[in-house]
């Protein structure tokens, strides 16, 4: 096993200079993946209930684990920048974990517009501040210069913190940037290529590459392009980047088995978690089983009480918060969700438990814990 001393990034040790739980840098993580051609399962955190099974999943199974929390989210969500990084520390170190090592990610630090790269850069030096050590910048709203203008801009005191960093060329789910709707490798390269020409070299790039964030709903299928992707991945490779992927709710075990043969290095999953909290029926892939107008379906055995459901549903129709919309919920119901009693909350760490293992052995992530030491 290698040696865990000095594992933690200046940032965090700057914030917690007595931690005693693994918090590294994001990039060992990747490299860690890389090594034993293996995925990085990344977790987006949008409420407290579902934290305690994917630490005990990835305590049991010594797979790494990201968690992270897009911009967007921190205003939906309980957390602040600071409460997400403590909350995530505190039940590592409740349930003892003092082995396995995981990452803090910021999520789609979403800049839209030229006019909004100086709140953004607020934002990212906050997160440094607050213990984050994965960052990953998305400007794939503009066309790809600004993009380009604004993610070299921003990504500087990343880089030079020397902590993990994400780029996103093409908008997650969008029908732009090209005429397939889809990112392409040419511009790709050019796109990775002027990073660098510019002092900055990313460790992953997320794409459109046909996955969406949320639920599919009605007949909408999961469709990533894994042929696309690994034409990206392959054109990007003069750099060493690998790809990021976006939107995994809704896709088969098997699918997201194949990911690491094309590029795929890390996988984003965020509303399986939420669909397990709030006791989703769910169909074999985690996407939601919803009615023909788009209303959930609550299991009784499943996630947070009934009566709670059908308030948090009163409330979604009352103001307007239906079908994907309920993730608003999450702020709003804050208290509730926080004191439901044990059973309830003992319920939802076992399934999450059991989806993130599933989703563990999945990417090949399982027992190559000790090996992200050799890259700290």
């Amino acid at each position: 096993m290698a040696s865990k001393a000095g594992i933690h990034p200046e940032n965090v040790k700057k914030r917690f200079p007595a931690i005693s739980v693994p918090l590294v840098n994001g990039q060992a993580l990747i490299k860690a993946a890389k090594k034993h051609d293996a995925m990085i399962m990344a977790c987006n955190i949008r409420a407290r209930l579902p934290v305690a099974g994917i630490v005990l999943a990835s305590m049991a199974s010594r797979a790494p684990v990201i968690y992270e929390i897009a911009k967007s989210e921190l205003n939906y969500t309980e957390f602040t920048p600071e409460s997400f990084v403590d909350y995530i520390i505190r039940e590592n170190e409740r349930l003892g974990n003092t082995e396995v090592p995981f990452a803090i990610h910021g999520d789609h630090i979403t800049v839209k517009n030229p006019g909004e790269v100086e709140n953004v850069r607020t934002l990212i030096a906050r997160e440094l501040e607050a213990g984050f050590t994965s960052f990953a910048i998305d400007a794939s709203h503009m066309e790809n210069e600004n993009n380009l203008a604004a993610t070299s801009d921003l990504a500087k005191p990343i880089v030079e913190a020397g902590l993990n960093l994400e780029v996103e060329l093409g908008e997650i789910g969008a029908k732009s940037g090209s005429s397939e709707g889809f990112t392409q490798p040419a511009e790709a390269k050019w796109f990775i290529e002027e990073l660098d020409r510019k002092g900055i070299r990313p460790n992953l790039l997320a794409i459109n590459n046909g996955s969406i964030h949320g639920t599919y709903f009605g007949t909408t299928q999961e469709g990533i392009q894994l042929e696309l992707t690994h034409e990206i991945w392959k054109a990007i490779q003069p750099w060493s980047v690998d790809i990021a992927q976006h939107g995994i709710t809704g896709t088969s075990l098997d699918k997201i088995s194949s990911f690491i043969k094309y590029g795929i290095r890390k996988g984003n999953v965020g509303t399986l978690w939420q669909n397990i909290t709030f006791g989703m029926a769910m169909n074999q892939n985690g996407n939601a089983l919803t009615t023909a107008d788009r209303q959930y379906i609550k299991r009784p055995y499943r996630g947070i009480p009934d009566e709670l459901w059908a308030e948090m549903c009163k409330w979604a129709t009352e103001t307007n918060n239906t079908g994907g919309n309920i993730k608003n919920a999450n702020k709003v119901f804050t208290a509730q969700l926080n004191t439901i009693p044990l059973q309830y909350k003992m319920r939802i760490t076992e399934h999450a438990f059991e989806e993130a293992v599933r989703l563990f052995e999945a990417t090949h992530s399982i027992g190559i814990a000790d090996s992200v030491y050799e890259f700290v």
